[in-house]
């Protein structure tokens, strides 16, 4: 079953191109005839895919396909003499009537790939928009994003997260071969974020997640949020912890978008409900390793492992202050950190993490530096009594 007849493919390839046109003085009537034809031959193609209706399988589905990309490409080559051929066409004296003409038969074509797609829906999605649209909706969308964008000042999102999602979306749009079924997803994902009335950052978050926002950008960001809590948590069992709440806050956000999104099609899920179940894999044998460490050495019998009156975050700063008077070497800092956290311990953290004492050396409270200092004057206090140094300077 042909379409697409050859006397349309002549038509649109030959004799409307601006070099057959050029010189000629086109009547009136045959403009009319152009339109004529165009919508005969429009008629009969939409005939032709509804009666008798064609099923979604087999050989009738790839003739449809193959009907859908020849007049995508029709609709691209017109779109053309309008655009490449403009010196061509200025010096036509009937110009404005042909561009009139070019501008109707690429809205013609582009209605006829509409009307199939509403016969046949699952060529939508992944149709490619033509050159004719493709301008118009990308400006449509990058002035929603514009929109969005003050929304999220407005509600004081951080900066980082804002920027995020301002260059996420300009990525999508900037696609070369956007498609209607992203183009929906860009307009669905921007309405739902604008329709929150009160929008927080764990919200977008979470509606960036369930919508699949899937960026290579906003998966780092997700997982770098997630280690920056890790490290402000110097107990490995309360960084265990963490890891399932947020396992259990991904669980949340799957229940709670169960009536509007499919939530085990999302990407960037998967892959973040995969990071923490093997960071919790980690830290379950890192505290695995620690206990046999700490029982085949007898650490704590043989006096290996000390308790150390000192917060985490104290015991950071002093380590800190040794090092910044060269009291400690600045050689091999990591390794210092984890010789430090291997062998101490404190009342609230049985097992010190590296990371998060290195961390909290550096990040440092003015509540703990006030408390390091007093002990810092309560040991010069000692000397003094101890070893009569009031009266020396």
């Amino acid at each position: 079953m042909k379409l697409i007849s050859t006397q349309l493919q002549l038509f649109l390839r030959d004799s409307i191109h601006p070099q057959s046109l050029a010189g000629q003085q086109i009547p009136a009537q045959e403009f009319l005839r152009w339109k004529f034809f165009l919508r005969e031959e429009i008629a009969n193609i939409l005939l032709g895919i509804q009666n008798p209706p064609l099923t979604s399988y087999g050989k009738e589905a790839k003739e449809i396909r193959s009907v859908v990309s020849m007049i995508y490409h029709f609709s691209n080559t017109v779109n053309r003499y309008l655009t490449r051929y403009l010196p061509v066409r200025k010096k036509h004296p009937q110009e404005q009537e042909i561009k009139m003409h070019y501008k109707y038969t690429i809205t013609s074509l582009n209605s006829l790939l509409s009307a199939i797609y509403e016969w046949y829906p699952s060529l939508e999605s992944t149709s490619r928009l033509t050159s004719f649209d493709l301008p118009q909706i990308k400006m449509e969308l990058r002035q929603q994003v514009d929109l969005l964008e003050h929304k999220l000042i407005k509600y004081a999102i951080q900066p980082e997260a804002l920027n995020l999602v301002a260059s996420g979306f300009a990525q999508l749009i900037n696609k070369k071969n956007l498609t209607i079924g992203q183009v929906k997803y860009i307009r669905e994902l921007l309405s739902e974020i604008s329709g929150e009335q009160v929008l927080t950052l764990q919200t977008l978050t979470g509606i960036l997640i369930v919508r699949d926002f899937n960026l290579p950008e906003f998966f780092l960001y997700c997982v770098n949020n997630i280690q920056n809590k890790l490290d402000d948590i110097p107990g490995l069992h309360e960084q265990k912890e963490l890891i399932l709440q947020e396992k259990n806050n991904l669980y949340d956000l799957a229940l709670r978008s169960a009536k509007t999104a499919n939530i085990k099609s999302s990407v960037i899920y998967r892959e973040l409900n995969s990071f923490l179940d093997e960071k919790y894999t980690f830290l379950k044998q890192l505290v695995k390793l620690r206990k046999e460490a700490v029982r085949d050495a007898q650490r704590a019998i043989s006096g290996a492992r000390f308790k150390i009156n000192l917060s985490v975050p104290q015991f950071g700063l002093f380590i800190r202050m040794q090092m910044e008077r060269d009291i400690l070497s600045k050689d091999k800092v990591g390794e210092l950190f984890g010789f430090f956290a291997n062998h101490f311990y404190t009342t609230n953290a049985a097992f010190i993490s590296p990371e998060s004492l290195q961390k909290k050396s550096t990040d440092v409270e003015f509540t703990t530096a006030q408390k390091v200092k007093g002990h810092l004057i309560g040991m010069l206090n000692w000397l003094n009594v101890n070893y009569n140094l009031s009266n020396y300077n």
